[in-house]
């Protein structure tokens, strides 16, 4: 974390690229229906995704992984990233992510297999 603050500086605005500022022009959209984004062809998922420190890494290259499995550990009051669709973890490294800095970000890099199929899941009882 002190790494990214000191990566800052005062005098320096940051820009950030990205976001969903449409104009105000729902009579053009409100006649179509929503419809189901297919899935990427490949997700980079950052491991830090709050304050405090990553959790500890619990995959490696090469793992195939399912939707909804645990990436890390979480720690205390920390809880894990997981995977979002099921594929094979083909990378771990820093990317670039949304954050207005611009610096890049450890993360894991999964090429979906398109079937997105969950891990075994507990349910809970009313």
């Amino acid at each position: 974390m002190f790494k990214l603050f000191s990566a800052f500086r005062k005098d320096k605005v940051w820009d950030f690229n990205g976001g969903i500022h449409p104009p105000e022009m729902k009579t053009q959209s409100n006649g179509t229906p929503l419809r189901q984004v297919s899935l990427p062809q490949r997700l980079i998922i950052p491991l830090k995704q709050h304050i405090g420190a990553e959790g500890e890494l619990c995959v490696k290259v090469g793992d195939r992984v399912l939707r909804g499995q645990p990436l890390t550990r979480g720690w205390g009051r920390m809880l894990p990233v997981h995977a979002p669709t099921s594929g094979t973890v083909t990378a771990i490294a820093p990317h670039t992510t949304a954050h207005p800095s611009g610096l890049a970000e450890m993360s894991v890099i999964i090429d979906a297999d398109g079937e997105d199929r969950w891990i075994e899941r507990d349910s809970w009882s009313d």
